[in-house]
């Protein structure tokens, strides 16, 4: 339907946390069937909670051990508005996140904050929509607001990023039988720069996150999906030093989604980091409430 100050210890870590911290939640990040349009006219406002904790702590490939533990607790609210323009069914968008991170690093205090995140907008394209053959593509390109609550001595806890960004998603979707659907998509992340990290200047390059998903019906009212996430790219420097190399991280989600009538679904998701190179692998649990009028 829808789619603390900058301590010798956390000197050592900037690099992995920095880049480790960043991809914990996207908010923006699609389920099962995001992708196909409601008809134009339709309005849908989601909300999310979402919790996930580290298993381990990655640097370049390898653990750490007794290294630094995450935890991440996310509400966002997603309000969605479906139009057309011409042939084109268009929907708009907006994301709105509040974070609450707690970092621990052995023989450091424990860092935390809680507060609202950097909003996000967009609008999605269909320029393909044949519902007759079950076949869509849509590009979306999203603007990030450095808007949300930001502190430079607590730069890797911090709910907002101090940084503009922008996105470019590109999706293809097709149907096959009565109710079985398989989507890929195409993320591009490309990144301004934070001016205020720990007191200087952290650049990153664009992210590039590739997606699988696919999903069936279970009965009339409900469907299971998974999606699988390849990232890569968003190197990371600080004042010129590369402090964290490129993103190969594979993350895995398992979800099942029930439609409680017309206007109400429901949806609970599993989200699993397989792999990480750099920063904290996470895994918890998202629960997805979306109300269409």
């Amino acid at each position: 339907m829808m789619k603390g100050a900058y301590s010798g210890a956390c000197a050592v870590l900037a690099g992995l946390m920095c880049l480790g911290l960043s991809g914990v939640a996207q908010a923006g990040d699609p389920s099962a069937r995001d992708w196909i349009p409601a008809p134009p006219g339709t309005n849908v406002i989601a909300t999310y909670l979402a919790s996930l904790h580290s298993h381990g702590f990655y640097d370049r490939g390898d653990r750490i051990p007794n290294g630094p533990k995450v935890d991440v607790q996310a509400l966002v609210l997603r309000p969605m508005a479906f139009r057309q323009i011409g042939n084109v069914t268009v929907q708009y968008e907006l994301i709105a996140p509040m974070y609450r991170t707690s970092l621990k690093v052995p023989g450091v205090p424990d860092d935390r904050m809680t507060g609202f995140g950097d909003v996000q907008a967009g609008a999605a394209f269909w320029f393909y929509n044949n519902e007759e053959t079950k076949t869509w593509f849509a590009w979306e390109p999203f603007i990030t607001f450095p808007i949300g609550r930001y502190d430079g001595s607590h730069a890797d806890v911090s709910p907002g990023k101090n940084r503009w960004t922008t996105i470019q998603d590109f999706a293809f979707v097709k149907g096959f039988g009565e109710s079985t659907f398989l989507e890929g998509v195409a993320e591009f992340e490309f990144y301004g720069n934070n001016d205020n990290y720990y007191g200087q200047t952290l650049k990153k390059s664009p992210s590039i996150r590739l997606m699988a998903l696919a999903s069936t019906n279970i009965s009339p009212n409900a469907y299971v999906g998974l999606r699988y996430r390849y990232e890569t790219g968003g190197r990371e420097k600080v004042n010129g030093q590369v402090y964290t190399p490129r993103l190969k991280n594979h993350q895995l989600a398992a979800e099942a989604t029930y439609q409680i009538n017309d206007a109400n679904q429901i949806q609970l998701q599993y989200i699993h980091d397989l792999k990480v190179e750099t920063g904290p692998r996470m895994r918890g649990v998202q629960l997805r409430y979306a109300y269409a009028f």
